[in-house]
């Protein structure tokens, strides 16, 4: 059933993709103009257009006019040239992705064969005619003198775009509502919908772009905004760069030390107090390693018509949260190290092969691929145990496979075929069962002295029996010379209040693999002059596999007692504490746009269409969803019949014993209803309207839908629920896309030779945001549940505005300031379970109300400044935003006399503003063929100490209101100080960091 409902979907879309022409999908830009006489203005017909070191060019109409469709991004040499003219070359003729670059030419005449050749620089305009929406670019030229260390550092820089921690926001969007592109193909982490699923380093990027505003109709699943790389390719000529460098953080601020010892003094009361020893490894060297090489050029031996691009990167972490080995996560004692928190290191590669078969023909394939080892994440009450933080490691590789035809010089379409493949892995220690070795001390009396025995020996079993038979006291402990394992999740309760853990090891496990497979084809057709028609079709099969589980302890044979000491279990597939499915949804989507580009205004629309079927399923009866332990009995046994007289519990018990249960996979049969697929159509239009030869004005709406991440609808999938009681947020595959409807209206305006400026003005209205329903009541009253929906909604409005200085007389500058408010009723889709499960005055319906989002940030200013003459190099970014919302709280006792805390209006105040400068020294000079570059980055020049996070009642990272009302005095058991539990280093932006490099390019 679900797979004709596919198949007619897919022959739908595919007869409307016949009657139409086809398009790029944003990897490539346009170039157009007219060549004219300088003399007499007349249009020449039959000149030879030709872009330098390629093999793309076109001619000109009868009427002087060229078009030349499919080109990649970056910036050209054009030659043009006729009989009877001047040859002219104008240099520097750039190219964006999805933009068109109009360069108009006026030839010379010369006397024949004469040979000249008149150069000319282009100037990049200020104003771009045919910007129908907010976006903006940045070329590999412009990344490379950047202070910045990779692509997240890049786009932090543009206008709208806020970066929440390792999430990026923009216009004030969920972070899932962001999607990511690489060559034509998107590679969003579909789980989270929250990140980049192949990683791509800053020497690879030919252009980035970023669309914070209405998008084109042929990018689909994303409701806020478009982050597109286009990467390198090679060349005719070799070419390579080898990238080096090293660096550290470096600070003095005593928020980043760490505890060295504590010892006591006597107060003035007589009363003992802490004194705290502090050591700041930022004081110290710990350097971080980073080798970035790329080479291109033509494979040896196949001449010009075969080239090749690789770059490659390594680069090590320590990062600059340090705990301290006191203990080990068996609660032996440590060797009191300081110990990074946040460290690792990373591998990633990208390799493409380019055939140009024929002038027309070209075929391209690329592989990506990414490794990543965290050795452990920041978890503050394990500072003192470092080694009980799991360990996190990633890896990705994508295949690329892209074959474009150009049937002539008006059309061309290209055919995608790719796949990506994503391992995702956190634990401990990689065995599940491994556990310490444990071995038995029986203490002295009057007759024996103290013994150790080994159980793991028969000769130790057969004592330790002897000893339980016996009742005599012994203890278990930890063998110090085979440590290694999990072990009791009670050993990590900490000793006493404002204490941190000195034992335990986090024994939770994650696996996960996601994978897709993608065909793709679009099509470009330049129909007349004025009409661009593009279109698209796509087929996209996912398939996205979890092993998530808590270790539970093992029990005797009979299962009615713990082992002990722990022994770690991984879980049944039917237990709560273990989440493992694998899900195979697809979708297709297909769309269709036309660029009409007159002399009085430029309008983009287009139509889009998307298919997504999660090809799963969903309960019957919401009332009794759990497949393995449901609670009706016509769910539970085969032809139940319900007793005619009333039973006693033990009658009742006997009766059921007549009747045969079902297994988990009969009861999924009827118990289980297939998931339908969701098809929407979101409209777009954009309007560029020229108001002088130097300004612009461009108004854009659309309807902009995307499905939720994987993890919304796939958690906990089979519908387990707690038996005896309590509550459970499970996922929804019957999730409908997320929708937002955006409005913008933006000025372009040139105001001299080289200073532009560009102001937005946008409003978005998001409807369908995943949120929680009230709690589901079960057919058992003590069991309910709570599932994701459509349930929430936000909106937002603001100004972006960019002041942008060309660079001439050795200078260049860019500004951009971000104006918004968004509000919603909820800033994450399980926030109103939270609410519902953690405060029993909270009512069981979910808020309606309108409150700022998380990310809710006012103001956003950077300013860009480079200065580049005699070989040095100077950049600088200054970045300053207002802070975040929080929810203030105040003590009850200040009240009432309570020691709890009561909470005011979610998100009613700010937290402080932050600040940073970013710093780039780069000097450059000639050894033989080759470019030598010594430079410096520095991160956060001045240590500013930007807070991120704060105390709710003080709003402050700084200082807590406990210490007035709540100091609790010294404690011998205390595992760290009072102060030291409060004094919060990951609540602050990262110090300032340092990095030296040296790098070699011919």
């Amino acid at each position: 059933m679900n797979l004709n409902r596919m198949i007619r979907a897919s022959v739908m879309l595919l007869v409307a993709m016949l009657m139409i022409d086809y398009a790029a999908a944003g990897t490539t830009g346009k170039l157009s103009g007219t060549v004219k006489d300088k003399a007499t203005q007349e249009a020449l017909p039959g000149v030879n257009i030709v872009l330098e070191n390629t093999q793309i060019g076109a001619a000109t109409n009868t009427n002087g006019e060229y078009t030349i469709l499919n080109v990649p991004p970056g910036v050209y040499t054009l030659t043009v040239s006729m009989m009877g003219y001047k040859a002219t070359r104008i240099e520097g003729v750039r190219v964006s992705i999805d933009l068109t670059t109009r360069q108009d030419v006026a030839l010379e005449e010369t006397v024949l064969d004469a040979g000249e050749t008149v150069t000319i620089v282009a100037e990049r305009p200020l104003v771009q005619r045919d910007m129908t929406s907010s976006l903006s670019s940045v070329n590999s030229r412009d990344i490379e003198v950047l202070p910045a260390a990779n692509i997240s550092d890049v786009l932090q820089l543009q206008a709208g775009v806020i970066r929440d921690g390792g999430n990026f926001h923009i216009r004030g969007g969920r972070a899932n509502e962001v999607t990511f592109w690489v060559d034509g193909v998107e590679v969003t982490d579909v789980y989270s919908g929250q990140s980049m699923g192949a990683r791509i380093e800053n020497n690879a990027v030919q252009e980035l772009q970023v669309v914070s505003g209405t998008f084109n109709a042929e990018y689909g699943k994303a409701m806020a905004g478009i982050i597109n790389v286009i990467t390198k390719e090679g060349g005719p000529r070799y070419a390579g760069k080898l990238d080096l460098y090293a660096g550290d953080y470096v600070s003095s601020n005593e928020v980043y030390s760490v505890l060295e010892k504590v010892t006591t003094r006597q107060n003035p009361s007589g009363e003992l107090e802490e004194v705290e020893h502090l050591e700041n490894p930022l004081a110290k060297l710990n350097p971080t390693y980073n080798a970035d090489l790329s080479l291109s050029g033509p494979v040896p031996f196949l001449g010009d018509k075969v080239s090749f691009f690789v770059n490659g990167r390594y680069v090590s972490r320590e990062g600059y949260l340090y705990g301290r080995q006191w203990f080990t996560p068996q609660g032996l004692p440590g060797d009191s190290s300081l110990t990074p928190m946040t460290s690792g290191y990373d591998y990633s590669g990208i390799g493409k092969l380019t055939y140009r078969i024929t002038p027309s023909l070209k075929l391209s394939y690329q592989f990506i691929g990414s490794q990543s080892h965290n050795d452990r994440s920041y978890s503050r009450g394990y500072r003192f145990v470092p080694g009980a933080v799991p360990q996190r490691n990633s890896e990705s590789y994508t295949n690329m496979l892209s074959f474009i035809h150009t049937l002539s010089r008006s059309t061309f379409y290209e055919l995608r075929l790719s796949t990506m493949s994503t391992e995702s892995k956190s634990y401990l220690y990689e065995n599940p069962t491994q556990m310490p070795h444990f071995l038995v001390r029986v203490p002295a009396d009057s007759l024996n002295p103290e013994t150790v025995i080994d159980p793991s020996t028969t000769e130790g079993r057969a004592a330790l029996d002897a000893i339980k038979q016996s009742d005599m006291d012994y203890k278990w402990f930890v063998n110090p010379n085979d440590p290694e394992g999990y072990v009791d999740p009670d050993s990590a309760a900490t000793p006493t209040s404002f204490s941190y853990s000195r034992a335990g090891t986090s024994n939770n496990l994650s696996f996960r693999n996601y994978a897709f497979w993608n065909a793709k084809l679009d099509i470009t057709s330049q129909i007349t002059q004025q009409h661009q028609i593009k279109a698209g079709f796509e087929v996209k099969l996912h398939e996205l596999k979890l092993d998530s589980y808590s270790l539970i302890p093992g029990k005797t044979a009979g299962g009615t007692e713990e082992i002990i000491p722990f022994t770690p279990t991984v879980p049944e597939v039917s237990s709560l504490s273990r989440d493992k499915y694998t899900q195979k949804p697809r979708e297709l989507s297909a769309y269709i746009q036309d660029k009409i580009e007159l002399s009085e205004m430029i309008v983009n629309m287009g139509v889009r269409l998307d298919y997504f079927d999660a090809n799963t399923t969903i309960p019957t009866d919401p009332r009794d969803p759990d497949i393995y332990n449901p609670f009706k009995n016509e769910n539970i046994y085969k032809d139940w019949v319900e007793p005619t007289t009333a039973m006693s519990p033990s009658e009742l018990e006997a009766y059921k014993a007549t009747f045969t249960t079902y297994t988990p996979d009969e009861r999924a049969v009827f118990m289980r209803t297939q998931v339908d697929p969701k098809v929407s159509v979101s409209p777009r239009i954009g309007i560029s309207y020229p108001i002088t030869d130097r300004g612009i004005i461009h108004f854009s709406y659309g309807h902009f839908l995307g499905m939720p991440g994987f993890q919304y609808l796939y958690n906990n999938s089979s519908y387990k629920l707690q038996s005896g009681g309590g509550n459970s947020l499970l996922g929804n595959p019957d999730l409908a896309p997320e929708r937002t409807v955006h409005y913008e209206i933006g000025l372009q305006q040139q105001l001299s030779d080289d200073v532009g400026l560009k102001t937005t003005l946008f409003y978005k209205d998001t409807r369908d945001w995943v949120g929680a329903t009230p709690l589901l009541k079960t057919v058992r009253p003590s069991v309910a549940y709570s599932r994701y929906r459509n349930e929430d909604y936000s909106n937002v409005y603001g100004l972006t505005l960019e002041l942008e200085r060309q660079f001439t007389q050795s200078f260049a500058a860019n500004l951009d300031y971000t104006y918004q408010l968004a509000e919603g009723t909820y800033s994450n889709p399980s926030d109103a379970y939270d609410n519902i499960y953690n405060d029993s005055a909270t009512p069981d319906e979910p808020r309606k109300a309108m409150v700022p989002m998380n990310w809710d940030q006012r103001h956003t200013l950077n300013v860009y400044l480079t200065m580049q003459r005699w070989g040095w190099l100077v950049s600088l970014i200054e970045r300053f935003q207002t802070g975040q919302p929080y929810t203030p709280s105040v003590s009850k006792s200040e009240i009432t006399g309570a020691s709890s805390y009561v909470g005011w209006t979610t998100n009613s105040e700010i937290k402080p503003s932050t600040s940073s400068l970013d710093l780039r020294v780069m000097k450059s000079f000639k050894l033989s063929s080759m470019t030598v570059r010594l430079y410096s980055i520095i991160y956060n020049l001045f240590d500013q100490r930007g807070q991120l996070s704060v105390y709710s009642e003080t709003g402050s990272a700084d200082f807590s209101a406990n210490l007035l009302t709540d100091y609790p005095g010294y404690n011998p058991v205390r595992i760290g100080t009072y102060n030291e539990n409060l004094r919060r280093p990951e609540w602050y932006q990262a110090p300032r960091e340092i990095q030296l490099g040296l790098a070699f390019e011919f």
